[in-house]
C-alpha cells in the first residue's frame, strides 16, 4: 500500500484553522501559529485588502486582526499552498460574489454613489444583468 503524507504546511494551516481565535490576534502571532514568515502572511492580508474581502471592509492599518480576518488569511494560505491561484482563487475566496442578488446590490451601490435616479438605475441594472446572464 502506498500512502502519500500531507504536506506539512497544509496540515499546519488546517490545525490553525481549527483553533478558534476569540479575540484579536497580531499578524506576527498568526504567522507564528502558521509556522510561516510574517512577510508571507502580510502578503495574504494585503491581497485580501486589495481585493476587498468583506472581512477587511473595516480594517484599520496596523491594527490587530479580528478572528474572521485571521480565518480569511488562513483560508487564503491554505488555497494558495494547494496551488490555487488567479480566477480560481478569487472564486474560492469570494463564493457569493456570483449570486444575482450580490450583483444587483453592487450595481445599486454604484448607481447610488453616482446619484443616478432610481428609475434609470433600475433600467441600467436590468440591462447589465441581462447582458451577463448565461
Amino acid at each position: 500500500m502506498v500512502s502519500a503524507a500531507a504536506p506539512s504546511h497544509l496540515t499546519l494551516d488546517v490545525a490553525v484553522l481549527s483553533k478558534a481565535y476569540v479575540g484579536e490576534v497580531s499578524l506576527s502571532q498568526l504567522a507564528r501559529d502558521l509556522g510561516a514568515d510574517v512577510s508571507n502572511v502580510r502578503k495574504a492580508k494585503n491581497w485580501l485588502i486589495e481585493n476587498r474581502h468583506p472581512t477587511f471592509a473595516d480594517y484599520v492599518p496596523d491594527s490587530p486582526l479580528s478572528p474572521s480576518q485571521a480565518e480569511a488569511i488562513i483560508t487564503y494560505r491554505s488555497y494558495t499552498t494547494a496551488g490555487i491561484k488567479g480566477d480560481a482563487l478569487t472564486e474560492k475566496m469570494f463564493p457569493d460574489v456570483a449570486t444575482a442578488q450580490a450583483k444587483k446590490n453592487a450595481l445599486r451601490d454604484l448607481f447610488e454613489h453616482h446619484q443616478l435616479p432610481p428609475e434609470q438605475a433600475a433600467q441600467l441594472t436590468h440591462s447589465i444583468l441581462r447582458i451577463f446572464s448565461p
